[in-house]
């Protein structure tokens, strides 16, 4: 089997001119900004100040959601109450620390 050789390619400086002028006038490319739109979660995120408020006006969650579902945001009851847990840095699923209640002490000794 012969080897095949390659001719290597070859530049004049007035080619190579060209390509660097070119190169130079070429405008600074724009970073990608990130996309403005967000997920469910990060929409309950961004408005869970004002579903806070809502709250302490007497809004139950079930109401609050039928808000958000007729603004277009479907979000069922216990998905809302677990992104508003993750809003307050609680893991999802869980609640309020409770307090155990100690045995009263046998004082009769």
């Amino acid at each position: 089997m012969e080897k095949v050789r390659r001719k290597r390619a070859k530049y004049s400086p007035e080619q190579l001119e060209s390509v660097a002028e070119k190169l130079r006038s070429m405008p600074a490319v724009e970073e990608k900004k990130k996309s403005t739109e967000l997920s469910k979660q990060e929409a309950i995120k961004a408005l869970s100040k004002d579903i806070r408020a809502m709250q302490k006006r007497g809004y139950t969650l079930e109401m609050i959601a039928n808000v958000l579902k007729a603004e277009n945001i479907v979000v069922s009851v216990p998905t809302l109450r677990n992104y508003l847990q993750l809003r307050r840095g609680r893991p999802a699923g869980t609640t309020t620390p409770r307090t155990r209640r100690n045995a009263p002490e046998d004082v009769s000794a």
